[in-house]
């Protein structure tokens, strides 16, 4: 049986450390991918963020690694189709 609950991560212990390991394992991967170019934070409203991910699809770079559910990548890249 699956639960979902509002403020798990406040209500139960293991919720709690999954939460911690998930965004200390996100942190890695950020570092990672900004070890040789500016990315932000990561987060699509840091304007450091935003102007990494507009040259990725302005210059029709590997995206991959994008998710391509946030808003903002959507709209770039139905702009990026429109232009060409």
């Amino acid at each position: 049986k699956i639960r979902s609950y509002h403020h798990a991560d406040s209500k139960f212990v293991t919720v709690s450390a999954a939460s911690i390991l998930a965004k200390v394992s996100r942190d890695r991967a950020i570092a990672r991918l900004g070890k040789n170019r500016d990315i932000g934070s990561g987060y699509p409203s840091d304007p450091t963020t935003k102007v990494f991910v507009k040259k990725l699809i302005r210059k029709n770079q590997d995206i991959s690694f994008l998710r391509k559910s946030w808003k903002p990548v959507q709209i770039l890249m139905k702009k990026r189709k429109l232009s060409q």
